[in-house]
Parts: structure tokens; C-alpha cells; sequence
């Protein structure tokens, strides 16, 4: 196992995906229906808050120029059938106006590791990756209504 980076976790993901600082690029509405739960502070799951449903899988670091492993989250993605994602992101040289004990965050790599992996990293701004959030979660809420439950008749 590889030894720990840094000593202390930076919390400057979980504090700019919080309603009060992704609401700055989405709207305080939009931004209220983005939920997440932290797993260990690197593997974050967007949920839908209602039923708590699991709509997506993101492993978050910031970046340092590295090529991030990606095998186990694409692994937990495919035995739940959920997409799943990298985002790496570069901390601003600025606090976070949300919560100015954190830095807030500059821009951000992402790449889809599942379902149809990306090879190329793409560059976005928060607003660009909060949307894309929105967007995952609308998709994949829109997904599993469609999904007959296991008491149907088709059952």
C-alpha cells in the first residue's frame, strides 16, 4: 500500500460541492438537489436525497499532475451499475466565500472511468462540473423511474 501524500485531508471537495458554494454556479435550487455522502473523504456517491438512491460514484483529489489509479472505483461502479468518475481539481489561491477556512477550487480534470472509460482527461471550471453533476444526477434519476420494481408483474 502506498503511504499517505499529505497529512491532512483537504476538505476543499466537500466544502465547494455544499448548496451555499455550488450555488454559486447552479442556483440555489439546483444546488439544494445535489446531494452527496463522503466515504472516506477521496470516494464521494451522488445520491438522490428523497430515497437516498446511489446515482453515481466520484473519486476526488486534488491535483498534482498525477495519472490516478482508477480500478477499484471502476470495479464498485460496475458490481452497482453506476457511472463513476475522477475528479482531480486545482485549489484557488482564494478562500471559499462559503466557508473561508477552505480554499476554493480553480478548475478541475475529470474523466469517466465507468461506463465507457475516457481516455483523455477534460478541463473544466466548477460551473462546468457542477452542471455536469446536475446533469448525472437528472440522467440517472431518469433511469432508474424507468426501472420496473421486483414486485412488477415482469417479475
Amino acid at each position: 500500500m502506498t503511504e499517505e501524500q499529505f497529512l491532512i485531508r483537504d476538505r476543499a471537495y466537500g466544502v465547494w460541492h455544499r448548496s451555499r458554494s455550488i450555488g454559486r454556479y447552479i442556483g440555489h435550487r439546483r444546488a439544494q438537489s445535489l446531494t452527496m455522502a463522503d466515504l472516506d473523504s477521496v470516494l464521494f456517491v451522488e445520491y438522490g436525497y428523497d430515497g437516498k438512491l446511489p446515482l453515481a460514484l466520484v473519486e476526488v483529489a486534488q491535483d498534482i499532475g498525477q495519472e490516478k489509479p482508477t480500478g477499484v472505483i471502476r470495479e464498485l461502479a460496475k458490481m452497482a451499475d453506476l457511472p463513476a468518475f475522477v475528479a482531480l481539481y486545482t485549489p484557488a489561491p482564494k478562500a471559499n466565500p462559503a466557508a473561508r477556512a477552505w480554499h476554493d477550487i480553480d478548475q478541475f480534470r475529470v474523466k469517466r472511468v465507468w461506463p465507457r472509460p475516457e481516455p483523455h482527461w477534460r478541463t473544466l471550471s466548477p460551473g462546468e462540473w457542477a452542471n455536469a453533476l446536475v446533469q448525472i444526477r437528472d440522467w440517472q434519476l431518469r433511469r432508474f423511474a424507468s426501472m420496473p420494481a421486483a414486485n412488477d408483474d415482469t417479475f
